[in-house]
């Protein structure tokens, strides 16, 4: 039995059914691997996220993380971090990555910048924009 060939063959073949059952078998098994192993769950959960939407967090994840941060959670919306990059040119940066990194140092500085945007702005593009950083650096690092 080789699990590798059927999933080649089931996508190859491209049935809509199957696909589906696909799905849906490697969702049990995924809640199998969770309930035995949480480190190796996280580890292929972050690996399917990434084939499914790329080396960025889209707006629904970065919500969530954002809403579990610690002390605050969530200092400002999406919309808000969106009008912040507007204002500051800053359309080349991803959104998502943007607002949770913003937020993220509102929770973990807010004692040394109180509330100057300014320099939450400019610690976020530090850690964005950091030389040696990878593509996906916030998706690893807050995932």
């Amino acid at each position: 039995m080789d699990i590798e060939d059927y999933i080649e063959k089931i996508v190859y073949n491209g049935k809509q059914e199957d696909m589906e059952r696909l799905s849906e078998i490697l969702d049990d098994l995924m809640e199998t691997v969770k309930q035995y192993d949480e480190n190796c769950y996280k580890e292929y959960a972050i690996e399917l996220y990434k084939m499914a939407y790329g080396n960025h967090l889209n707006r629904e994840i970065a919500e969530e993380i954002v809403k579990e941060m610690r002390p605050a959670g969530m200092r400002w919306s999406f919309d808000e971090t969106r009008n912040i990059q507007n204002q500051r040119g800053l359309s080349n940066i991803p959104e998502a990555d943007f607002f949770t990194v913003i937020n993220s140092a509102y929770n973990d500085y807010k004692n040394m910048f109180g509330e100057d945007i300014e320099s939450y702005v400019r610690f976020t593009l530090d850690f964005l924009e950091d030389e040696d950083a990878k593509a996906d650096k916030v998706t690893n690092y807050f995932l």
